[in-house]
């Protein structure tokens, strides 16, 4: 939301008494500044602990190797001078070293609305939207495949929560667009729909250089070229490949200068080693392999150390969310990330779970805690993930968007406080009073997650009894009926437009000839 449409909803009384109520009722969001972290991270490793696992992973490199399944990549690679056998590159320890040392620590993430641009790396985090799921539990609490309307509708409630950083590009798969023109709706979508920064789509090359093309005509050629205003997720194919489809979009957005989350999918004790230390040390070397080869394309193009964790059910094979073992690995990521200064992204606030219920709640809070204690500064699936990740939940979404701004509070650490003055206040108060009327409650209020019912049992039952899946899907109506679209330049969301409407024209073109 604009400066000049918050001070419209705030300063007009045209809609009389109910306009007021409305106002008092659902107001504008205040939106929360990225996370500056004054609490952790945790280290688990002594310096012998780390040098073992960078040894491992250089290990791994250099006489293991990783597949780069692309022809440019393998004729790059050899032109460095890494050791190229078929499609297996493998990489000298100074080599490697050498190139990761010029990724960026931090950097600004862009909006085009600065005011809700945003810091990553070091002590600095920003929350994500849930990616790429192909069924929604719905407004209505009924699975069915994504639409484009519910990715439109997840972009808005982003755009709507205080507390998430970057709507993303694929909150929901829409199941009811061509493969091939997703990214224009998307790209799209995210531009008009939201002021924040946004991620880039990886469905092809075509698609990214078309991302990078949209972002362009809303920023300005130079303005991309010497600052982040995206940034892709690229997954590995763990154990030990990057294909073609990856690193034909690393080499767009790299070239652009435009980071890329390099993110291994790990399922321990399947893709990797059931071990905490060796399935790091695997990861590590395969996302290092990736943000190596993005310092081939474009020397000191920002990057970031990327995971996906997930355990796996000793009885089916199942992903596995919420379980000790991905949370102790997020700790080690964290740490190995710290030791080669680049920034590094996790997954959160998912569930295996079909629905919001408590293993939706514990799985989100036992995947979010290691994650913020471990440092991490792109957390990406912060709301909405059930079902192993094949799902978003309506209510889900708004009951972790909730949950957020709690993580931001205490994870932001203590305030500086004048103890004297609390003092007094003891002392006017005396024994057997009470201090809600002090000046110092009124102007440090606790934070309140409105989801929350802590009224009494009758109070609930007279209110309806609604469990948190109604109050979940409830609260995301109001959400969505307050909407408020940003607003962008009439030039620029004409060229959008007609840039959209062109690239569908030849697509349409193609096919039908």
């Amino acid at each position: 939301m604009t400066e000049g449409q918050t001070k419209s909803r705030r300063g007009s009384r045209s809609g009389g008494r109910a306009a007021r109520v409305s106002a008092r009722t659902n107001p504008p969001p205040v939106y929360l500044s990225t996370l500056h972290r004054q609490v952790g991270p945790i280290d688990l490793l002594g310096p012998e602990g780390v040098e073992e696992i960078h040894n491992a992973a250089m290990t791994i490199l250099e006489t293991i190797g990783i597949e780069f399944r692309d022809p440019v990549a393998l004729a790059d690679w050899k032109r460095a001078g890494a050791d190229v056998e078929g499609q297996r590159v493998r990489i000298g320890r100074e080599m490697l070293m050498d190139l990761i040392s010029s990724v960026p620590n931090d950097w600004d993430y862009h909006a085009r609305n600065p005011e809700r641009s945003a810091r990553v790396g070091g002590r600095d985090t920003v929350f994500a939207n849930a990616y790429g799921a192909p069924f929604v539990y719905g407004l209505d609490g009924v699975r069915r495949p994504s639409m484009l309307e519910d990715a439109h509708n997840f972009f808005k409630l982003a755009q709507m929560s205080q507390s998430m950083h970057v709507p993303g590009i694929l909150p929901a798969e829409p199941q009811d667009v061509q493969v091939p023109l997703r990214h224009l709706e998307l790209v799209h979508a995210a531009l008009t729909l939201t002021d924040k920064p946004i991620k880039g789509s990886v469905l092809s090359e075509t698609a990214a250089r078309e991302t990078m093309d949209m972002l362009r005509i809303v920023h300005g050629e130079q303005f991309v070229d010497e600052n982040v205003v995206v940034a892709a997720l690229l997954n590995c194919n763990t154990p030990l490949v990057w294909d073609d489809t990856m690193l034909q979009s690393l080499r767009v957005y790299a070239g652009a200068n435009q980071p890329c989350l390099l993110s291994p999918f790990v399922l321990a004790g399947a893709s990797t080693p059931a071990s905490p230390t060796g399935g790091v040390a695997l990861l590590i070397a395969e996302s290092l392999a990736g943000m190596a080869y993005s310092q081939i394309i474009r020397r000191g193009a920002p990057m970031v150390l990327g995971v996906a964790i997930m355990g796996v059910s000793m009885k089916t094979g199942a992903p596995m969310m919420g379980s000790p073992e991905p949370g102790l690995m997020n700790l080690l990521v964290g740490q190995m990330a710290r030791f080669y200064g680049v920034p590094w992204r996790s997954c959160t606030m998912w569930s295996g779970s079909k629905s919001p219920d408590l293993q939706a709640a514990f799985d989100s809070a036992n995947t979010m805690w290691p994650v913020l204690l471990g440092g991490c500064n792109f957390v990406v699936h912060s709301a909405g993930f059930v079902e192993g990740a094949l799902g978003v939940s309506y209510s889900k979404w708004i009951h972790d968007s909730y949950q957020l701004e709690g993580y931001h509070r205490f994870f932001s650490g203590l305030k500086t406080e004048n103890l004297s003055s609390i003092l007094d206040d003891v002392s006017r108060i005396g024994p057997g009073g009470h201090f809600l009327g002090t000046d110092h409650t009124r102007e440090n209020p606790m934070v309140m997650n409105p989801l929350q019912n802590n009224d009494s049992f009758e109070q609930w039952e007279l209110e309806g009894a609604r469990n948190a899946d109604e109050v979940g899907r409830e609260a995301a109506r109001t959400m969505l009926a307050n909407y408020v679209q940003p607003l962008m330049p009439d030039d620029i969301r004409g060229a959008l437009d007609e840039f959209v409407a062109n690239k569908k024209q030849a697509y349409n073109e193609r096919i039908s000839a």
